[in-house]
């Protein structure tokens, strides 16, 4: 074997050695931006985890209000008519005329059943809200899940309103007492 091809040899080997090196220092850059990225998420969700446990006792202290202040089912029909009750009985209160009513059927979930009701109001704007907002604290249980307002064709000064409200009530579980008032 002639000297230069020695050379050639060699410049061969090194060159397949340095590609060999890249390639290989590719995939290794490659899975150690891998392993930062997870460890960046682990460290994400170790922090929410601290701030979860953090708040533990502020989030104990809301369930056991949420099972002592509750309403529970009695049935369907009792639930719906006494939310459809207060309702009209609060809208008559603020000057409101309800037109139409529609209840709802009830839906159930694992922590809560929900009866609503349809209402569309007409009235003034102010009263109307007023009235909303009456209806609208924690210890009631009740929502509004859809509101449209519109202005009255007829009367300038009031607004028809439709409203979608629901009340929630705890789940009867069998064996369990309800909570005391």
């Amino acid at each position: 074997m002639k000297a230069s091809e020695k050379r050639l040899i060699m410049i061969l080997g090194v060159l397949v050695a340095v590609c060999t090196g890249a390639l290989l220092s590719r995939q290794l850059l490659r899975l150690q931006h891998g392993i930062d990225r997870r460890e960046q998420a682990l460290e994400l969700r170790q922090m929410e985890a601290s701030a979860l446990l953090a708040e533990a006792g502020l989030w104990q202290q809301r369930l056991e209000w949420l099972r002592a202040s509750q309403p529970p089912m009695t049935s369907e029909s009792v639930a719906s008519q006494e939310l459809l009750e207060d309702l009209l009985a609060s809208a008559a209160a603020q000057g409101l005329v309800v037109q139409k009513k529609k209840l709802h059927e009830l839906v159930r979930t694992e922590f809560q059943n929900e009866v609503a009701v349809t209402l569309t109001v007409r009235g003034g704007l102010p009263a109307l809200f007023r009235w909303i907002h009456q209806l609208l604290s924690p210890e009631a249980f009740c929502l509004v899940t859809e509101l449209k307002v519109t202005p009255d064709a007829a009367d300038p000064a009031s607004v028809v309103a439709l409203i979608s409200f629901s009340r929630l009530h705890a789940p009867v579980v069998a064996g369990a007492q309800a909570p005391s008032r």
